[in-house]
């Protein structure tokens, strides 16, 4: 009969149950759109949704205001597949210090932020070498983005992105940090 050491072999278990029993840490969640406007959606099907004018513009209540909400929809024209809606990307209206908080406590309620700002985004956008400063929740699903429109004027915008594009985001976010 094979001998073993019983009390390491105890202590393994244990630390064995342990690992099992704790909370696993939290992985991002797939978003599927914003409200009834979910990715996949044909233009037609968009446009029949009774906020929808048209199938690249929507009109919500939030915030205790209307807000625009602009639709884009991938694959591009130059592509064999039928486009579907892919980015839903809400003007959330002027920047202030105070609406931002506001916006990011909101999301950080609802969604895991994956991609914060660094003082070299915060220090590019300053001295206008860029014209967005973008955080991410949900591994770029879900964006909050400051941005600055040609006049100078700043808005903010909340952004939806299926996964794929949530991908190339973070790509693009990944390159401008080596930048």
């Amino acid at each position: 009969m094979p001998t073993y050491d019983r009390p390491y072999f105890i202590k393994m278990c244990c630390l064995t149950l342990l690992l099992l029993i704790q909370p696993s840490p939290a992985f991002p969640e797939v978003i599927d759109g914003f409200r009834e406007l979910k990715f996949g959606m044909t233009k037609e099907e968009v446009q029949s949704l009774e906020r929808c004018s048209s199938p690249t513009e929507c009109l919500y209540e939030l915030a205790g205001k209307n807000r625009y909400i602009h639709l884009s929809y991938y694959p591009e024209q130059n592509s064999q597949a039928r486009p579907t809606l892919a980015r839903i990307s809400i003007d959330m209206g002027h920047f202030s210090n105070e609406w931002y908080a506001n916006l990011q406590n909101i999301l950080q309620k609802q969604y895991q932020l994956t991609h914060d700002l660094r003082e070299s985004d915060i220090d590019a956008f300053e001295k206008e070498r860029v014209s967005e400063l973008t955080s991410g929740y949900e591994n770029g699903q879900v964006l909050l983005q400051v941005v600055r429109r040609t006049f100078g004027n700043l808005i903010l915008k909340v952004i939806y992105q299926s996964p794929a594009l949530a991908a190339a985001t973070l790509q693009q976010l990944e390159n401008s940090s080596h930048s």
